[in-house]
Formats: C-alpha cells, sequence, structure tokens
C-alpha cells in the first residue's frame, strides 16, 4: 500500500498540475492580501489582530483547489487511459483507489499549507512595512489553519470519490460546478431553505473555511462534509472494482 502512495505522489511530482495549481493560488493569496490591506472604503484600520483575516483570505479557494487535485487525479487516469496499465500493474482495484483516497487529500493539505505558509510570509511583510507586528500565537490564526487543513483534506476525498463515482473528467467538473452553483445555490435560494441547505456538502466546507453566520458549527461542519467524503469514496470504490474499465 505504502508503494502505491508512494506511486501517486510520483505522478504529482513529475505533472505539471501541482505546481501550476499552486502558482495560481500563490497569485490568488498575494490579490487577497493585497485586498485586505489597500482595504476599502469604511473598512477597520489594519492592527495587529488583522493578521488572521489576512492569511485566511485564500482558504475557501483552496478547498476548491483540493477538490479539483482530487478529481483530476482520479477521473485523469480515464481520461490519458492510463488506467489499464495501472491496473495491469496491480490488479487489486480497490488497493489503487484506495492509495488516491489517501495521496489526494495529503496533497491537498500540502498545497493549503504551502500556500498559507506562503500568504502569512507576505503578510507579515507588508504588516512591517506599515509599522504592524502580527501576532502568532492569536488563537483565531490556529482556527484558521486547522479550518484550512481540515477542508482541504476533505474537499481531496470527495473528488476523489466523485471521480471514482463518474470516470469522466469533463462530467465530474461539470457536476460539481452545476452542484455547487445550482443545487445549493439557485435552487436553495429560490426554496428559502437555508436549513437544508447548510447540512449540503459544500455548505458544510464553508463551515470550516468560513465560519459563522447561519452555518455548522466547525464540528458539525467536519462531521457531516466526512460523511459525505467517506460514502462517495466507499460507493466510487466499489464501481471502480466492479465495473469494466473499457
Amino acid at each position: 500500500m505504502i508503494r502505491l502512495i508512494r506511486a501517486e505522489f510520483t505522478k504529482l511530482r513529475t505533472t505539471r498540475l501541482i505546481y501550476g495549481m499552486t502558482a495560481a493560488m500563490a497569485a490568488f493569496a498575494v490579490l487577497a492580501v493585497a485586498a485586505n490591506i489597500l482595504g476599502v472604503e469604511g473598512a477597520p484600520p489594519l492592527a495587529a489582530d488583522s493578521f488572521p483575516m489576512l492569511v485566511g483570505g485564500p482558504v475557501t479557494l483552496l478547498s476548491g483547489a483540493a477538490l479539483l487535485l482530487g478529481i483530476l487525479g482520479m477521473a485523469g487516469e480515464f481520461r490519458h487511459q492510463t488506467v489499464t496499465q495501472t491496473f495491469l500493474v496491480t490488479p487489486d482495484r480497490g488497493r489503487v483507489v484506495a492509495a488516491k483516497l489517501v495521496a489526494y487529500p495529503l496533497a491537498g493539505i500540502t498545497l493549503a499549507l504551502s500556500v498559507l505558509a506562503f500568504t502569512a510570509a507576505l503578510a507579515t511583510a507588508w504588516l512591517a512595512a506599515k509599522g504592524i507586528t502580527p501576532s502568532f500565537l492569536d488563537a483565531r490564526l490556529g482556527r484558521v489553519l486547522l479550518g484550512a487543513v481540515l477542508a482541504a483534506g476533505l474537499c481531496g476525498l470527495v473528488g476523489v470519490g466523485v471521480a471514482a463515482l463518474v470516470r469522466n473528467q469533463v462530467a465530474a467538473l461539470v457536476g460539481v460546478a452545476v452542484w455547487v452553483l445550482l443545487v445549493e445555490g439557485l435552487l436553495m435560494s429560490l426554496l428559502h431553505a437555508p436549513g437544508l441547505g447548510k447540512w449540503l456538502p459544500s455548505a458544510a466546507a464553508a463551515a470550516l473555511t468560513n465560519p459563522g453566520g447561519g452555518q455548522l458549527s466547525r464540528l458539525a461542519g467536519t462531521l457531516v462534509l466526512a460523511g459525505y467524503a467517506l460514502a462517495l469514496a466507499l460507493v466510487g470504490t466499489r464501481l471502480v472494482v466492479r465495473r469494466d474499465i473499457t
């Protein structure tokens, strides 16, 4: 099993996907920090306790990046027709999917922590230039990092599960977009059902990355999102094991 997980990490290291995604997230982090520091009219002035808010700017997008990473990592095998060779080398399909269910959530967490470390360094330097010394022991900073790690890991797991279930890369990406924008966004708004909407996957993820308001608590969001992730992983793995790959 460890060998299979290492093989997944090798695939990641030898493709441009992870590097391109990291660069894109870092660029967004620069924009987010700049927007928050430069501020808008009426915004509260910057202070040492602004640091967690600055670091947390890209957290929501990072969970989406982890989801995308999981989808591409699993569905890419079918799109590029490497799945046949993969299963010839390792006939136990369940172990192959299990390796992806470990590797891509870890990759999502690594991506999130790397970008957040870059964001923290950028925010620290920018605040220092304004004569502000941020507090690295702020409890809110710890909550931001915890939420980011949980969301990235679970969204990576969801991504692999969705791709295993659908197999087609385009269908998986479009399906996720339609679900988030239409089902959880437009439909819940039209139905005026916030009580139901907060139990859906992206709302549960938002409870980790952007807690507060009428959302679930961070603990409840973690449990709900983990439930969706495990259900998708189990069903997706079963279908990969049972279906013909041609």
